[in-house]
Parts: C-alpha cells; sequence; structure tokens
C-alpha cells in the first residue's frame, strides 16, 4: 500500500510539472526514483500484448502489465492535470518567478543525483555538451503558429508524450513551439472529448516507441545515455530560469524581495529531491536491516 501511495504521488508531482511548459515530466520521474518503472510499464504494451489482447485472450494479455505500478501512477497524473492545472497557471502568472525559480532548483538538484558515480570519460563529456546544446536550442525556439485539425492534434500528442518521458525537454513546452499549448490546455479545461481522445491518441504511439528506443539507450550504453540526458537537463535550464529578455535569461529588473523569494523557493527546489533521497535510501537501509535482523 505505501508503494502504490508513492506512485500517485509521483503521478500527482510528473502531472503537475507536465502542465508548466519548460517543466518535464521525466525529470520528476528521475528526481522520485522510478523512472526505469516508468520505461518498463510503457514497454510492457508490446507485440506479445496485443496479439493476445486482439486474439480475445484478455487476462493472458492484460496480466503481463505492471498495474500495481501504472494504475497509481496514471491516477496521479491525470488528476493532477484536471485539478492542479487552473491552480498552475494561476501560480503562473501571479508568482511567476517564484515558481520557475523552484522548478530550476528541482532541475539542479536532479542533475546533482544523476551525475552521482556517473562515469565522465571524453565521449561522455561531449555528448553532455552536445545534449546541453540541443536543448539550448530547442528550448529558445520561437513558437509557431499551427492549425487545430484532429490530425495535427494527433502529431503534437505524439511528439509532446515522447518529450514527456525525456528529461529536461517539457512535453508542454515542444505544444508552446507547434503552438498547440493554449488549444489543448482549454480543450483539458473544458473537457472536449475529441481533441483530447486524439491527442491521447497520439501520445500513446509516441509514448510506445520511443520508450523503447530511450530503453535500448540505457541498456546498451548507460553512462552514455545518461550523460546525454544529463546535458538536455542542463541546456533546459534555460526555459527555467525566473528572468528572460526575449527567449534569452537575464538578470532581474531590480533586486527587490521577489527576488528572495525567488531564490528561497529555488533553494527548496534543490532541497526536496536530495531530502527525499535520503529518506528513501534511510527506509532502505532500515529495511535491509530488519531483514537481516530477521
Amino acid at each position: 500500500m505505501r508503494e502504490k501511495l508513492h506512485y500517485l504521488l509521483c503521478g500527482l508531482a510528473m502531472g503537475a510539472a507536465d502542465v508548466v511548459p519548460g517543466v518535464s515530466g521525466g525529470t520528476i520521474a528521475f528526481i522520485t526514483g522510478i523512472y526505469d518503472k516508468l520505461l518498463n510499464g510503457i514497454k510492457a504494451f508490446n507485440a506479445t500484448f496485443f496479439r493476445l489482447f486482439f486474439s480475445g485472450k484478455w487476462k493472458e494479455a492484460f496480466a503481463l502489465i505492471p498495474w500495481g505500478f501504472l494504475l497509481p501512477l496514471l491516477a496521479g497524473i491525470v488528476t493532477s492535470i484536471f485539478s492542479l492545472a487552473r491552480l498552475t497557471l494561476y501560480l503562473l502568472h501571479t508568482w511567476p518567478e517564484a515558481l520557475w525559480a523552484f522548478f530550476f532548483g528541482l532541475i539542479i538538484s536532479s542533475i546533482i543525483l544523476m551525475t552521482r558515480g556517473l562515469r565522465m570519460p571524453a565521449a561522455n563529456v561531449v555528448l553532455l555538451v552536445l545534449g546541453a546544446v540541443f536543448a539550448w536550442f530547442i528550448t529558445g525556439a520561437e513558437a509557431m503558429s499551427a492549425a487545430h485539425t484532429l490530425p495535427h492534434i494527433f502529431v503534437a500528442g505524439f511528439i509532446a508524450l515522447c518529450a514527456m518521458i525525456l528529461p529536461g525537454i517539457s512535453g508542454s513546452f515542444m505544444l508552446v513551439i507547434m503552438g498547440q499549448y493554449a488549444y489543448i490546455l482549454s480543450a483539458v479545461v473544458h473537457l472536449d472529448l475529441p481533441v483530447l481522445f486524439t491527442f491521447i491518441a497520439g501520445g500513446l504511439c509516441g509514448l510506445m516507441s520511443f520508450s523503447r528506443v530511450l530503453s535500448a539507450c540505457f541498456r546498451r550504453y548507460p553512462s552514455q545515455t545518461s550523460a546525454a540526458l544529463i546535458g538536455v537537463m542542463a541546456g533546459s535550464l534555460r526555459t527555467v530560469w525566473p528572468w528572460h529578455d526575449g527567449t534569452w535569461p537575464a538578470l532581474p529588473p531590480a533586486m527587490d524581495g521577489m527576488v528572495v523569494v525567488a531564490a528561497l523557493t529555488c533553494a527548496c527546489g534543490v532541497a526536496l529531491p536530495l531530502l527525499v533521497q535520503r529518506i528513501a535510501n534511510a527506509a532502505k537501509q532500515a529495511h535491509g536491516g530488519s531483514a537481516n535482523e530477521s
């Protein structure tokens, strides 16, 4: 039961992050330590599953899926998106610097956690730099205008949910670049089902294909993949820096109380994942100790 509650809370955090352009649900999955489980859970919807499902062997098909992980996680993501969309947008409009600073701290903390114990030969350093450059230019791209037809919505869902599981690249930010963010968010708020179902269908196709690519990269080239993703997360800091001049990060216009508030929320963002990991490590050690005693 404690594990399911943990997955539910992770889903709530991922959903809240995915509403905000610039923050990746994949980053939250990394911070909370469920990234591998997320990729493996998505990969469970494979050819064997669909073969059994469409041949009427539903029980055997559904037995292949880790529902104990996916259901609470999805419940958290969906609940968060539909319930926190208005709150997140409210904070984004009333306390933008403080909110962006908090997310900036979260990403800094996740980079610290990912670099612990990671080997960094020259090839990995090159991949890290390339990942950072890629994310820096992607997150600095100007938004385009786009039609809101169902085929466009399907493609937007495909790209956005691929980005959602990629740490450092925000799915909602990709929607901004594609000119679909406000339209999709409006569909969520007003429950425009045709748009939502089309978006979800595109997203599921993207998730099931891209998760296999990422999983294969981690399996064959674990340190290189981690280095590239750390670079992507570092490059994405451009988006979540609280102050901008156009698309470029800038210094605060004045050293006022908001700078202090932003510094405090940034410190909270850095401290929170580190504290969560310390608590999780302590719980693991305590569990291991009690198991050894028994």
